[in-house]
Protein backbone atom coordinates (compact mmCIF):
# COMPACT_ATOMS: atom_id res chain seq x y z
CA UNK A 1 0.00 0.00 0.00
CA UNK A 2 1.35 3.68 -1.01
CA UNK A 3 1.85 6.02 1.95
CA UNK A 4 -1.08 8.21 0.52
CA UNK A 5 -2.94 5.29 0.31
CA UNK A 6 -2.63 4.59 3.87
CA UNK A 7 -2.97 8.07 5.03
CA UNK A 8 -6.54 8.43 3.39
CA UNK A 9 -7.55 5.05 5.54
CA UNK A 10 -6.59 6.44 8.40
CA UNK A 11 -8.39 9.78 8.39
CA UNK A 12 -11.57 7.75 7.79
CA UNK A 13 -11.27 5.48 10.54
CA UNK A 14 -13.59 6.23 13.15
CA UNK A 15 -12.10 8.38 16.14
CA UNK A 16 -11.19 6.34 19.22
CA UNK A 17 -12.82 6.58 22.64
CA UNK A 18 -10.47 8.51 24.88
CA UNK A 19 -8.58 6.76 27.57
CA UNK A 20 -10.18 6.92 30.86
CA UNK A 21 -9.16 8.95 33.13
CA UNK A 22 -6.77 8.07 35.87
CA UNK A 23 -8.18 6.93 39.31
CA UNK A 24 -6.56 7.47 42.16
CA UNK A 25 -8.37 4.02 44.31
CA UNK A 26 -8.71 0.71 42.68
CA UNK A 27 -11.86 -0.41 40.72
CA UNK A 28 -14.06 -1.97 43.34
CA UNK A 29 -15.84 -5.67 42.21
CA UNK A 30 -19.45 -5.49 41.61
CA UNK A 31 -20.93 -8.01 44.23
CA UNK A 32 -23.57 -10.03 42.48
CA UNK A 33 -26.36 -12.06 44.65
CA UNK A 34 -25.76 -15.90 43.35
CA UNK A 35 -29.37 -16.07 42.82
CA UNK A 36 -30.16 -12.90 41.16
CA UNK A 37 -29.82 -13.55 37.23
CA UNK A 38 -27.01 -12.06 36.37
CA UNK A 39 -27.59 -9.38 33.94
CA UNK A 40 -25.26 -8.82 30.69
CA UNK A 41 -23.38 -5.46 30.65
CA UNK A 42 -20.31 -4.03 29.00
CA UNK A 43 -19.41 -4.27 32.90
CA UNK A 44 -17.68 -7.02 34.35
CA UNK A 45 -18.80 -8.47 36.74
CA UNK A 46 -17.07 -10.94 40.59
CA UNK A 47 -19.81 -13.66 41.65
CA UNK A 48 -19.24 -14.51 45.16
CA UNK A 49 -21.11 -16.89 47.46
CA UNK A 50 -23.44 -16.39 50.39
CA UNK A 51 -20.80 -16.72 52.76
CA UNK A 52 -18.38 -14.45 51.19
CA UNK A 53 -20.96 -12.01 50.65
CA UNK A 54 -22.04 -12.33 54.57
CA UNK A 55 -18.48 -11.69 55.24
CA UNK A 56 -18.21 -8.64 53.73
CA UNK A 57 -20.73 -6.62 54.40
CA UNK A 58 -20.27 -7.76 58.39
CA UNK A 59 -23.06 -10.01 58.85
CA UNK A 60 -21.96 -13.12 61.75
CA UNK A 61 -22.58 -16.61 60.75
CA UNK A 62 -25.23 -18.26 62.98
CA UNK A 63 -24.29 -21.42 64.45
CA UNK A 64 -25.71 -24.53 63.08
CA UNK A 65 -25.76 -23.29 59.35
CA UNK A 66 -27.52 -20.04 57.46
CA UNK A 67 -30.63 -21.27 58.26
CA UNK A 68 -30.09 -21.15 62.63
CA UNK A 69 -32.14 -18.76 64.40
CA UNK A 70 -29.99 -15.80 65.78
CA UNK A 71 -28.74 -16.26 69.38
CA UNK A 72 -30.70 -14.59 71.65
CA UNK A 73 -28.05 -12.91 74.20
CA UNK A 74 -29.46 -12.40 78.00
CA UNK A 75 -28.92 -8.57 79.23
CA UNK A 76 -27.51 -8.54 83.31
CA UNK A 77 -31.18 -7.00 84.95
CA UNK A 78 -33.54 -8.36 82.16
CA UNK A 79 -36.20 -10.70 83.04
CA UNK A 80 -37.89 -13.42 81.45
CA UNK A 81 -41.57 -13.69 81.34
CA UNK A 82 -41.17 -16.37 84.08
CA UNK A 83 -39.05 -14.21 86.13
CA UNK A 84 -41.90 -11.89 85.70
CA UNK A 85 -44.89 -13.98 86.80
CA UNK A 86 -42.67 -14.87 90.03
CA UNK A 87 -41.57 -11.29 90.82
CA UNK A 88 -45.56 -10.19 90.60
CA UNK A 89 -46.79 -13.38 92.45
CA UNK A 90 -43.90 -12.39 95.13
CA UNK A 91 -45.10 -9.20 95.94
CA UNK A 92 -48.82 -10.00 95.52
CA UNK A 93 -47.74 -11.84 98.68
CA UNK A 94 -46.27 -9.10 99.93
CA UNK A 95 -49.30 -6.27 99.42
CA UNK A 96 -51.49 -8.70 101.00
CA UNK A 97 -50.05 -9.29 104.22
CA UNK A 98 -49.34 -5.82 104.39
CA UNK A 99 -53.46 -4.77 103.94
CA UNK A 100 -54.08 -7.52 106.67
CA UNK A 101 -50.85 -5.52 109.43
CA UNK A 102 -52.61 -2.56 108.47
CA UNK A 103 -55.99 -3.60 109.89
CA UNK A 104 -54.28 -5.54 112.69
CA UNK A 105 -52.60 -2.08 114.17
CA UNK A 106 -55.51 -0.48 113.44
CA UNK A 107 -57.75 -2.75 115.65
CA UNK A 108 -54.53 -2.92 118.25
CA UNK A 109 -54.66 1.45 118.44
CA UNK A 110 -58.26 1.30 119.08
CA UNK A 111 -58.03 -1.44 121.92
CA UNK A 112 -55.18 0.62 123.17
CA UNK A 113 -57.39 3.90 123.14
CA UNK A 114 -59.62 2.40 124.68
CA UNK A 115 -58.06 1.29 127.47
CA UNK A 116 -56.54 4.95 128.48
CA UNK A 117 -60.44 5.95 128.11
CA UNK A 118 -60.41 7.84 124.91
CA UNK A 119 -63.45 6.49 123.41
CA UNK A 120 -65.46 7.84 120.20
CA UNK A 121 -64.58 8.58 116.72
CA UNK A 122 -61.76 10.91 115.90
CA UNK A 123 -58.31 12.41 117.17
CA UNK A 124 -60.34 14.76 119.09
CA UNK A 125 -61.82 12.67 120.84
CA UNK A 126 -58.00 11.57 121.98
CA UNK A 127 -55.16 9.61 120.66
CA UNK A 128 -52.12 7.84 121.45
CA UNK A 129 -48.95 7.30 119.80
CA UNK A 130 -46.32 5.05 120.07
CA UNK A 131 -42.70 5.04 119.89
CA UNK A 132 -39.96 2.35 120.74
CA UNK A 133 -40.48 -1.19 121.61
CA UNK A 134 -43.40 -0.97 123.59
CA UNK A 135 -45.27 -0.85 119.76
CA UNK A 136 -43.93 -4.94 120.11
CA UNK A 137 -45.78 -5.00 123.43
CA UNK A 138 -49.05 -3.70 122.65
CA UNK A 139 -49.53 -5.75 119.60
CA UNK A 140 -48.85 -8.90 121.73
CA UNK A 141 -51.59 -7.41 124.04
CA UNK A 142 -53.79 -7.13 121.15
CA UNK A 143 -53.18 -10.86 120.46
CA UNK A 144 -53.52 -11.89 123.74
CA UNK A 145 -57.39 -9.83 123.60
CA UNK A 146 -57.95 -11.94 120.72
CA UNK A 147 -56.76 -9.84 117.76
CA UNK A 148 -55.97 -12.18 115.03
CA UNK A 149 -51.83 -11.10 113.94
CA UNK A 150 -51.58 -12.22 110.31
CA UNK A 151 -48.99 -14.35 109.44
CA UNK A 152 -45.87 -14.02 107.59
CA UNK A 153 -45.43 -16.32 104.52
CA UNK A 154 -41.76 -17.40 103.78
CA UNK A 155 -42.07 -14.80 101.06
CA UNK A 156 -42.80 -12.28 103.01
CA UNK A 157 -39.84 -13.06 105.52
CA UNK A 158 -37.52 -13.62 102.55
CA UNK A 159 -38.54 -9.60 100.97
CA UNK A 160 -37.85 -8.35 104.31
CA UNK A 161 -34.73 -10.25 105.22
CA UNK A 162 -33.76 -8.49 101.76
CA UNK A 163 -34.40 -5.06 103.54
CA UNK A 164 -33.08 -5.31 106.53
CA UNK A 165 -29.86 -3.51 105.71
CA UNK A 166 -32.11 -0.48 104.72
CA UNK A 167 -33.52 -0.25 108.43
CA UNK A 168 -32.36 3.01 110.19
CA UNK A 169 -30.34 2.76 113.59
CA UNK A 170 -32.34 4.49 116.56
CA UNK A 171 -30.35 7.66 117.63
CA UNK A 172 -28.64 7.64 121.51
CA UNK A 173 -31.08 6.83 124.01
CA UNK A 174 -34.16 5.76 121.80
CA UNK A 175 -32.59 1.99 121.37
CA UNK A 176 -33.42 1.60 125.35
CA UNK A 177 -36.20 3.81 125.45
CA UNK A 178 -40.41 3.97 124.62
CA UNK A 179 -42.42 6.23 125.07
CA UNK A 180 -46.54 6.29 125.01
CA UNK A 181 -48.25 10.14 123.77
CA UNK A 182 -51.60 10.87 124.98
CA UNK A 183 -52.81 13.45 123.17
CA UNK A 184 -56.01 14.25 125.80
CA UNK A 185 -59.33 15.15 124.13
CA UNK A 186 -59.32 18.44 122.00
CA UNK A 187 -55.71 18.48 121.75
CA UNK A 188 -54.31 20.16 118.94
CA UNK A 189 -51.35 18.17 118.52
CA UNK A 190 -47.40 18.58 119.68
CA UNK A 191 -47.45 20.19 123.31
CA UNK A 192 -51.07 20.43 123.78
CA UNK A 193 -52.64 18.59 126.33
CA UNK A 194 -50.26 16.17 125.83
CA UNK A 195 -48.98 13.45 128.39
CA UNK A 196 -45.63 10.98 128.38
CA UNK A 197 -45.00 8.00 129.94
CA UNK A 198 -41.59 6.50 129.61
CA UNK A 199 -40.43 3.40 129.70
CA UNK A 200 -36.60 1.79 130.09
CA UNK A 201 -37.03 -1.20 127.53
CA UNK A 202 -34.62 -3.30 129.84
CA UNK A 203 -37.57 -3.40 132.44
CA UNK A 204 -40.19 -4.29 130.51
CA UNK A 205 -39.84 -7.96 132.35
CA UNK A 206 -39.12 -6.81 135.46
CA UNK A 207 -41.95 -4.44 135.91
CA UNK A 208 -44.47 -6.73 134.16
CA UNK A 209 -43.81 -9.38 137.43
CA UNK A 210 -44.69 -6.67 139.91
CA UNK A 211 -48.24 -6.06 141.15
CA UNK A 212 -49.74 -2.23 139.92
CA UNK A 213 -50.58 -1.01 143.55
CA UNK A 214 -46.47 -1.98 144.08
CA UNK A 215 -45.48 0.69 141.24
CA UNK A 216 -48.21 3.17 142.15
CA UNK A 217 -47.23 3.25 146.13
CA UNK A 218 -43.26 3.37 144.87
CA UNK A 219 -43.54 6.45 142.71
CA UNK A 220 -41.22 9.49 143.63
CA UNK A 221 -42.07 13.34 142.62
CA UNK A 222 -39.22 13.91 140.09
CA UNK A 223 -39.23 17.88 140.45
CA UNK A 224 -40.44 18.97 143.95
CA UNK A 225 -39.50 15.77 146.13
CA UNK A 226 -36.38 15.20 148.35
CA UNK A 227 -35.15 13.35 145.38
CA UNK A 228 -35.85 15.50 143.09
CA UNK A 229 -31.47 16.83 142.55
CA UNK A 230 -30.89 13.13 142.23
CA UNK A 231 -33.66 11.72 140.55
CA UNK A 232 -32.87 14.49 137.38
CA UNK A 233 -29.56 13.61 137.35
CA UNK A 234 -30.34 10.03 136.92
CA UNK A 235 -32.55 11.00 133.89
CA UNK A 236 -29.73 13.26 132.49
CA UNK A 237 -27.37 10.42 132.56
CA UNK A 238 -29.10 7.84 131.40
CA UNK A 239 -31.22 6.58 128.40
CA UNK A 240 -34.32 8.70 128.96
CA UNK A 241 -32.24 12.09 128.46
CA UNK A 242 -30.39 11.34 125.36
CA UNK A 243 -33.49 10.60 123.67
CA UNK A 244 -34.65 13.90 125.06
CA UNK A 245 -31.48 15.51 123.82
CA UNK A 246 -31.85 13.82 120.31
CA UNK A 247 -35.16 14.80 119.94
CA UNK A 248 -34.63 18.58 121.44
CA UNK A 249 -35.29 20.53 118.20
CA UNK A 250 -38.65 18.94 117.47
CA UNK A 251 -39.67 18.12 121.00
CA UNK A 252 -38.22 20.58 123.38
CA UNK A 253 -41.71 19.90 125.83
CA UNK A 254 -39.69 16.98 126.97
CA UNK A 255 -36.72 18.78 128.97
CA UNK A 256 -39.74 21.37 130.04
CA UNK A 257 -42.19 19.45 132.26
CA UNK A 258 -43.83 20.73 135.30
CA UNK A 259 -45.44 17.89 136.55
CA UNK A 260 -42.68 14.75 136.59
CA UNK A 261 -43.18 11.29 138.49
CA UNK A 262 -41.14 8.31 137.97
CA UNK A 263 -40.89 4.48 139.56
CA UNK A 264 -36.90 3.32 140.03
CA UNK A 265 -35.51 0.30 140.57
CA UNK A 266 -36.23 -0.64 144.35
CA UNK A 267 -32.47 -1.84 144.96
CA UNK A 268 -30.51 1.29 143.17
CA UNK A 269 -33.21 3.67 143.86
CA UNK A 270 -32.53 7.31 141.78
CA UNK A 271 -28.69 6.37 141.16
CA UNK A 272 -30.04 4.89 137.90
CA UNK A 273 -32.43 6.28 135.60
CA UNK A 274 -36.42 5.37 136.15
CA UNK A 275 -37.98 2.45 134.95
CA UNK A 276 -41.00 4.25 134.43
CA UNK A 277 -41.69 7.86 134.44
CA UNK A 278 -44.90 9.82 133.68
CA UNK A 279 -44.92 13.81 132.80
CA UNK A 280 -46.02 16.64 131.36
CA UNK A 281 -45.50 20.18 130.47
CA UNK A 282 -48.64 21.01 128.97
CA UNK A 283 -51.10 19.30 131.33
CA UNK A 284 -49.37 18.70 134.80
CA UNK A 285 -52.65 18.48 137.05
CA UNK A 286 -53.74 15.52 134.92
CA UNK A 287 -50.67 13.80 135.83
CA UNK A 288 -50.92 14.29 139.20
CA UNK A 289 -55.00 13.45 139.13
CA UNK A 290 -54.25 10.30 136.71
CA UNK A 291 -51.31 8.77 137.76
CA UNK A 292 -52.60 5.71 139.64
CA UNK A 293 -54.89 4.84 136.47
CA UNK A 294 -51.85 5.60 133.85
CA UNK A 295 -50.01 3.14 136.13
CA UNK A 296 -53.06 0.68 136.20
CA UNK A 297 -53.39 0.65 132.15
CA UNK A 298 -49.32 0.34 131.61
CA UNK A 299 -49.20 -2.76 133.68
CA UNK A 300 -51.99 -4.53 131.96
CA UNK A 301 -50.18 -3.75 128.99
CA UNK A 302 -46.47 -5.12 129.98
CA UNK A 303 -48.49 -7.93 131.55
CA UNK A 304 -50.85 -8.99 129.12
CA UNK A 305 -48.10 -8.32 126.34
CA UNK A 306 -46.36 -10.88 128.00
CA UNK A 307 -48.19 -13.30 128.00
CA UNK A 308 -49.35 -12.91 124.68
CA UNK A 309 -45.65 -13.04 123.11
CA UNK A 310 -45.85 -16.51 122.25
CA UNK A 311 -48.52 -16.14 119.75
CA UNK A 312 -46.70 -12.90 118.08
Amino acid sequence: MSPLSLLTKLKSAPPSAPPPAPSSSPASPKIVSPTAPQAKTATDTVSLSAQAVSKMTGAADAPGGPSAPPVQLKIPGDLSFADFKAMSARMEKVMDYHLARGNFIRQSMESLRSQFGFEGEGEAAGNVSLSGEIGKVVERQAVSRGIAMPEKSQEVKDWEAERQSEASVPPEGWDKSSLITLFLPGSQGTDDKQVEIWLDNRAFDKLGKMSADEVKAGLVDMLNGPDAAASQAAVDDGAFGAAMRADSEHHSEFQKSKARLGFFDPEQGTSAQPWLMIQSRSEPGYVQENAGKLVDTVMSILKEGAAGRTAG
